[in-house]
């Protein structure tokens, strides 16, 4: 899920340092292998990490975007994650990461990139505004992507979520025993490469 709010800072960072994209209304990009998502999080005994199958993300990726005063504005560019393709290393806990996404009924996490802008403070860093939708809830965030230029570009930042504010209740297990923490931490290191 984090994962995919920093792929779409990614795209965004390219319109910015490119003359190339300047002139551009849209693009498509890849999400190359290389790239990795993970959601972390912690219980009172313990750690989890759980990584996405970035192969199974739909490639191409359409972005629209356009320009004003100095910032770039984006319409209908949505990445959807299969909330199944999180690996969290053990069947048990692959199964109750899915519990808690509500999976069955809501298959898809979904992330829609709607403005980027330059942070000011920081070279290499732009501010990402995005809608992340969960079980059918949406809540906006803005956070810091990094962003370097090799011979793609590559998008690394993570955001603090609170699984609260999408009306889910992390596991209890062992009779309230064993208690995951709500706030989870979504990473994402993503190599784009645009087609």
């Amino acid at each position: 899920m984090k994962r995919i709010l920093l792929f779409i800072s990614f795209i965004a960072f390219t319109a910015f340092t490119s003359t190339y994209f300047d002139f551009k209304e849209s693009l498509e990009i890849v999400v190359k292998e290389d790239s990795e998502v993970s959601i972390s999080g912690t219980s009172n005994i313990n750690s989890f990490n759980c990584c996405y199958n970035i192969s199974k993300l739909e490639s191409p990726v359409p972005v629209y975007f356009e320009f004003r005063e100095k910032n770039m504005y984006f319409q209908s560019t949505v990445l959807e994650l299969e909330s199944d393709c999180f690996d969290c290393g053990h069947n048990a806990i692959n199964k109750d990461f899915n519990k808690l996404l509500k999976t069955q009924v809501y298959p898809k996490i979904k992330l829609k990139l709607l403005a980027i802008e330059r942070n000011s403070e920081q070279n290499n860093t732009f501010n990402a505004k995005v809608e992340i939708y969960i079980a059918d809830v949406v809540n906006c965030f803005v956070f810091p992507v990094k962003v370097s230029k090799e011979e793609d570009m590559r998008f690394i930042g993570d955001i603090s979520l609170d699984l609260r504010d999408y009306k889910l209740e992390a596991p209890k297990k062992m009779m309230g025993l064993i208690t995951v923490n709500p706030n989870v931490n979504v990473n994402f290191n993503l190599h784009l490469k645009e087609i």
